[in-house]
Order: structure tokens, then sequence, then C-alpha cells
């Protein structure tokens, strides 16, 4: 009577191990989704990339510009920049005021995702 009273405690101890292994894994596998956070998104991101580049270019295209061009050259640069960003789907929009060779410039830049502005001084 001893032995199969040790039997039995044996195979209840198996079952309540194979029982609990099976809630946890189940629990884990429920859980694990919202655990989980997906960075990729953020490098299908372009707009970022896209907004900083502008904002370069329209610093370069001021700190290579003779004054007498300046204004010439911006004009220019903005509706390259415009037709590029059209072509990719977002709408982009440059103001700048010229005053004796420096530049003072806001660019705000609007896709689907996201909506992009800055303001900013460069002068020559």
């Amino acid at each position: 009577m001893h032995s199969l009273l040790n039997s039995k405690k044996g195979q209840f101890f198996i079952v309540t191990v194979v029982g609990l292994t099976l809630i946890f894994l189940m629990m884990s596998k429920i859980f694990s989704p919202y655990n989980i956070i997906d960075t990729s998104e953020v490098l299908t991101v372009e707009e970022p990339y896209f907004f900083n580049n502008i904002k370069e270019g329209l610093i370069k295209t001021v700190e290579i510009s003779d004054c007498n061009e300046l204004q010439q050259n911006l004009k220019t640069f903005k509706d390259f920049a415009t037709s590029l960003a059209g072509e990719k789907g977002y709408k982009l929009r440059i103001y700048y005021n010229v005053t004796n060779c420096s530049v003072n410039a806001s660019i705000e830049l609007t896709s689907v995702r996201s909506l992009l502005k800055t303001e900013f001084y460069v002068t020559k």
C-alpha cells in the first residue's frame, strides 16, 4: 500500500508540473505581442530626413550665394524643393525674407503622417 501511495504522489507531481508548464506557456503566448515594441516603423518614416535635407539645402544656398544673386537662388531652390516634395506626396511651404544678405526663413512640411515646422535665421 505504501508504494501505491508513493506512485500516486509521483503521478500527481508530474501532472501538476505539466499542467503548470502549459499554463505558463499559454500565458506567455497571450501576453507576448504586447511586450514587443516594433521599432522598425521609425525607419520607414522619411519625412524628418527630407525635412532636414531641405533645411540644410536652404542654409547652404544662402551661404554660397552672392548677395546680388541670393533672392534668385532662393527662389530657384524653393521651386526645386517644392517640386521634389510634391513628387513624394508631401506639401512643402518655404517662406523667407532677405535683409542685407541675411535670411529669415520658415519651412513647413505636411504629409499624411506628420507635420514638421521650423523657423531659423541665416547670416552670411
